[in-house]
C-alpha cells in the first residue's frame, strides 16, 4: 500500500526522528529505506510524488499497515523495533491525529507475539496463561514452566504451584505489564522540571517547560526536591481502580501517548537467570549498541548497570 503525502513535511521529520536512533545512520541512507517501506522506488520519487491536494496525510492508514511499515524500517536500518515505532509516532508520519495509548499496546504486543513469543503453546513461555490460585482467574505470562511455575502478571513477577495454572484452549489476548509503562509517581527535580518513574522506581518520562523525553531506565535521576505517588495511600494499590486513572491522566494531561523505554525489556523478562525488572533493564542496557550522553540530571544507577 503506498502512502500519499501533500508534501515533505512529516517525511522529513520522520526521516530526522529514525536518523537520530544512532549515529551509525545517515540521513541520506534512512530516507531511501523509508521510502521503500511507504512504496515508493526511492526518496525522489516520493518527493515528485507529493501533491499539494492529496487526502492520504489525513486519512486513517490501518494499524496492520503502520506494523508493516514499522516492521520494514526495523529490518532495513537495523533498528530495534520499538524505537522505530516511537519515531514514526512522533513525526506523525501515518496520521494526521497521534496513535492512542490502546494503539501503541496494540503495536507493541503484536511486535512480541510475531517476533519474540511466536506461537502459544502448553508450557513454552510468553503464553498467556490462567492464574487459578486464590480463586483469582487472572491472566499471566508463562516465564518458566515446572514446581515452582514463574509468571509474569500485570502488576510483575510472581510464582505459583504448577496445577494452579491453566493454559486455555482459546488463546487468551497479549497484554503490555502496567508494571513497565504505568506511572507510580512523579519527582520534581530542582530545574522545575518533572520525572514520572515506575513501580520500581526506573523513570519513565521527563517533562519540562517545552518538551517530553522518554528516558532510559538506567538512569539515576538527580536533584530531586519532591515525591508524589498516585498509589491509593490507604491501600497502596497503584495499577487499578482509581490510581490507576490519575496514572493515566497524568499521561494525557502532558499529551505522552507514547509507551517508554522500560517497555523494551519484556524479550529479556523471558530469560534465563532475570529474577526482576531490574535485572531485565541490565540486560537491556547490555544488549544496546549506542552510547548515549548522560543528561546533567541524572547519571547511571550503579543499582541496574555493573
Amino acid at each position: 500500500m503506498r502512502i500519499h503525502f501533500p508534501d515533505l513535511v512529516r517525511p522529513k521529520q520522520a526521516a530526522k526522528q529514525l536518523a537520530r536512533i544512532t549515529a551509525k545512520l545517515k540521513l541520506a541512507t534512512v530516507q531511501e529505506a523509508l521510502s521503500r517501506a511507504l512504496a515508493y522506488r526511492d526518496w525522489h520519487e516520493l518527493s515528485t510524488a507529493a501533491q499539494p491536494n492529496s487526502l492520504a496525510a489525513t486519512e486513517h492508514v490501518s494499524l496492520d499497515d503502520a506494523l508493516r511499515i514499522i516492521l520494514e524500517l526495523a529490518d532495513a536500518l537495523a533498528l530495534p523495533d520499538a524505537d522505530v515505532q516511537y519515531a514514526v509516532s512522533r513525526s506523525r508520519l501515518l496520521r494526521a491525529t497521534p496513535w492512542s495509548l490502546d494503539d501503541h499496546m496494540f503495536l507493541r504486543r503484536t511486535i512480541w507475539r510475531q517476533r519474540v513469543f511466536g506461537s502459544l503453546g502448553r508450557g513454552k513461555p510468553g503464553t498467556v496463561v490462567r492464574d487459578k490460585a486464590y480463586g483469582s482467574n487472572t491472566s499471566a505470562y508463562l516465564r518458566y514452566p515446572g514446581r515452582p511455575t514463574y509468571l509474569l502478571f500485570d502488576t510483575g513477577f510472581g510464582e505459583r504451584a504448577d496445577f494452579e495454572i491453566v493454559t486455555p484452549r482459546s488463546p487468551l489476548p497479549d497484554f503490555v505489564p502496567s508494571r513497565i509503562w504505568l506511572p507510580y509517581g512523579l519527582w520534581t527535580l530542582k530545574d522545575a522540571s518533572e520525572v514520572l518513574f515506575a513501580r520500581d522506581y526506573l523513570p519513565l518520562w521527563r517533562i519540562s517547560s517545552n518538551r517530553v523525553e522518554r528516558l532510559a531506565p538506567w538512569l539515576w535521576i538527580k536533584d530531586i526536591v519532591d515525591e508524589e505517588h498516585f498509589a491509593d495511600p490507604g491501600t497502596g494499590v497503584w495499577a487499578s481502580g482509581s490510581a490507576r486513572e490519575r496514572a493515566v491522566g497524568h499521561l494525557q494531561r502532558r499529551r505522552i501517548l507514547e509507551l517508554p523505554r522500560l517497555t523494551d525489556i519484556m524479550p529479556h523478562l523471558f530469560e534465563p537467570q532475570v529474577e526482576s525488572i531490574q535485572d531485565g533493564v541490565a540486560r537491556l542496557h547490555a544488549a544496546g549498541d549506542r552510547i548515549e550522553a548522560l543528561p546533567s540530571y541524572a547519571e547511571l544507577n550503579d543499582r541496574v548497570v555493573a
